[in-house]
């Protein structure tokens, strides 16, 4: 089975841009084999009760204190399980991903029932008008266990509407530079929006269930046609460049709060202290080693114990609703 990393080839574009690409794999058992990720349609993974919302969140967690990641500037894109899983987490999770993107995926019936993100959220979509096994126009899938979903065009416009985008773009019509991929591309740009959070569509006419611009031959004659006039991970790329967390996370009658979180003593000893001034709403405490590795997690508590701790570097975390704050913390005894 090809993996995400093979059949994106978004590694190539990864390294030419200075950006990092996290591979993470659901472990739901999928019938016909390979992993799925729990988004909320009934997959393998929701019949385990798998939590893969917290497991993102906590993802995110861990790669921003192991790499230094600016938390302003973190994405996610999925393809099929993996886009839909992105739908799930921008209605659920909006908060942690400056902009999100959805291949071959769209929108399931329970899931646009419900969706209430707390902010606008760039988003783009690809999807292909003859996929065999995403229905654009939408309905049942495949596996008759799992939701029905949307039209394509349906979750287009409702992030169109979530994001209060109030520009339609002429559509742009690619060049047809592989004229043996019996597939063109068009892009619909929707702009001017709220907290610039643009919606982005590349409607891929006669594409099937396949990433732009990496042709498997093994894979035409199930998954259909393969758009080769773009490249999905460079457009991927251009499209998330653009932006950054929209700040607009909170409630109409709130005001977002900067924290300024301080540690002391620090090099602590057997506790250590946290202020963040006249804070008062829920907040949550991860203490990580230098490796990334959680040791604990205290919920709204200001003073934490580190007597069971040996010496050395590790960092503390306090996450809000308005984003995570972190520091570095040294224990010495």
């Amino acid at each position: 089975m090809l993996s995400a990393q093979g059949f994106s080839q978004l590694n190539p574009v990864s390294d030419q841009n200075d950006f990092i690409v996290a591979w993470p794999q659901g472990i739901g058992q999928a019938q016909s084999g390979g992993f799925t990720w729990a988004d909320g349609r009934n997959t393998s993974a929701d019949q385990a009760g798998i939590d893969d919302i917290g497991f993102i969140d906590k993802l995110v967690d861990t790669l921003t204190i192991r790499y230094n990641v600016d938390t302003n500037k973190i994405y996610i894109c999925g393809f099929s399980n993996g886009g839909f899983m992105v739908q799930r987490l921008a209605c659920q999770l909006p908060n942690r991903f400056a902009a999100m993107a959805s291949l071959g995926s769209s929108m399931d019936t329970e899931l646009y029932k419900t969706c209430s993100p707390s902010h606008p959220i760039p988003m783009a979509f690809f999807n292909g008008t003859a996929d065999p096994a995403m229905p654009y126009g939408g309905g049942a899938m495949q596996n008759p266990l799992v939701t029905p979903v949307v039209p394509v065009d349906t979750t287009v416009q409702y992030w169109v509407d979530n994001n209060n985008c109030t520009n339609a773009n002429p559509v742009f019509n690619f060049p047809n530079t592989f004229s043996t991929d019996n597939s063109t591309a068009e892009l619909y740009r929707y702009t001017d929006c709220d907290c610039n959070a643009d919606v982005y569509f590349y409607k891929l006419i006669n594409g099937g269930h396949t990433w732009p611009g990496v042709y498997i031959a093994s894979q035409a004659s199930v998954l259909g046609n393969t758009n080769r006039d773009i490249h999905a991970s460079e457009e991927l790329w251009d499209f998330f460049d653009n932006y950054s967390l929209c700040q607009n996370i909170v409630g109409l009658n709130e005001n977002r709060i900067e924290l300024d979180l301080k540690v002391y003593p620090n090099p602590a000893n057997s506790v250590v202290q946290i202020d963040f001034g006249n804070y008062q709403s829920n907040f949550t405490v991860f203490l990580y080693t230098q490796l990334g590795k959680l040791i604990s997690r205290n919920e709204n508590e200001r003073i934490i114990t580190l007597r069971h701790l040996s010496n050395g570097i590790y960092f503390l975390t306090v996450k809000t609703k308005n984003g995570n704050t972190s520091r570095k913390l040294i224990i010495e005894k």
